[in-house]
């Protein structure tokens, strides 16, 4: 797994940041999706939180291919999809989202997960 993590964060990172452009450009197709209420307060909400998944997805991967440290732009990516998960798990629970929109959480917390093994690894490598 280890020889395939930066190319597995690529994808999660250009997945976050093309649907984080989704979420700006067509909020509703995305609240449709996790059979949330559409309405404007809704559809601007999504897309206000679709700029910030760009942005993540972006810094992440400007991270991967920039040689400077960049653990600080991990640590924060991977809270980033550590939270997102719970709140997408929240909003299940509290019967705002379907149960589909596990799909959403489940893949953010793997995804957050990920970015933590990835860090481990970027410190066991500096050891070296």
């Amino acid at each position: 797994m280890k020889k395939f993590i930066r190319i597995i964060l690529l994808l999660i990172s250009i997945t976050t940041l093309l649907s984080g452009i989704m979420q700006v450009i067509v909020p509703a197709v995305v609240l449709n999706f996790v059979g949330a209420a559409i309405d404007t307060t809704t559809e601007q909400l999504f897309a206000t939180i679709g700029m910030f998944m760009f942005l993540f997805g972006a810094m992440m991967i400007h991270a991967l291919y920039n040689e400077n440290d960049n653990r600080v732009a991990i640590i924060w990516s991977g809270l980033q999809k550590l939270g997102a998960s719970v709140a997408v798990f929240i909003g299940i629970i509290k019967h705002v989202f379907i149960p589909l929109a596990a799909v959403v959480a489940v893949f953010d917390l793997l995804s957050g997960l990920l970015f933590f093994y990835y860090l481990k690894t970027l410190k066991d490598y500096a050891v070296s």
